[in-house]
């Protein structure tokens, strides 16, 4: 439940593939311009084709978890909602580490030698319109439909003129929830690098690959009279296409 109260993941995971294994390789296509342009084909002439094949490198897993050990006093004398805020804490802290292992992906890569493009905005530590909208234009055949911002640029942003209209604050204060003048998703997130936003087409960009999910295992030490709770899950991440992410850095 935790996991769900603040899993930011479904904003930026285009797809999430599920495996019965510690070994998995994606697959990748790069089509070039001429591939793009799909030109008109002759009858009876051969139909261009696009090649799909996987990575060369594996998609690095990780296995993350946490235990909770309650001694029997603890579970007699006190009420077991507590233990359930605390398993919700794990939980939440669970969600902000694989979002941490997305940004780590978006930003550099899965080892592929696929990191996201650098742009840098024109006047270093300021941040303009004019420099949302050069990033904007870098999504040529992509859309730009989601931002991820560390919480530093993530107050530039709100001392925009842009955002500061009646509808956004409307929103804010009914909500919770910003709105882009791009018409992109805002997220903001603290697991993003000081003055670092993240443009990206949240539907073909990352993908989300499990091989455990969240699993709470229970047993008992009867001679210390202890009760313990093991959460863990294992994932990993892997770009889609690496031109669907770009990185501003102030």
């Amino acid at each position: 439940q935790g996991m769900e109260q603040i899993n930011l993941l479904p904003g930026i995971v285009a797809t999430t593939t599920h495996i019965n294994g510690m070994d998995y390789r994606t697959i990748t296509s790069v089509p070039d311009e001429d591939l793009k342009s799909l030109k008109p084909v002759g009858e009876g002439a051969v139909i261009p084709q696009t090649t799909v094949k996987t990575q060369e490198n594996l998609v690095k897993l990780h296995k993350r978890g946490r235990m909770l050990v309650a001694s029997y006093e603890a579970l007699r004398f006190q009420r077991l909602d507590l233990f359930t805020v605390t398993l919700r804490q794990i939980g939440a802290y669970l969600a902000r580490q694989q979002f941490k292992d997305a940004v780590e992906v978006l930003l550099n890569g899965d080892g592929n030698n696929n990191a996201a493009e650098k742009l840098s905005v024109k006047t270093s530590g300021t941040l303009t319109y004019t420099d949302l909208l050069k990033l904007w234009d870098k999504f040529n055949e992509y859309e730009l439909n989601t931002l991820v911002a560390s919480p530093d640029v993530m107050l530039k942003l709100l001392e925009l003129e842009e955002f500061q209209n009646p509808q956004t604050g409307l929103n804010f204060q009914g909500t919770g929830k910003l709105s882009s003048p791009l018409g992109a998703n805002l997220l903001r997130s603290p697991d993003v690098k000081e003055k670092t936003l993240i443009g990206l087409d949240k539907r073909c960009a990352l993908e989300m690959v499990v091989a455990a999910d969240v699993t709470v295992d229970y047993d008992k030490l009867i001679d210390r009279q202890l009760e313990r709770a093991a959460v863990t899950t294992i994932a990993g991440f892997a770009k889609i296409f690496a031109d669907a992410v770009k990185e501003l850095s102030l």
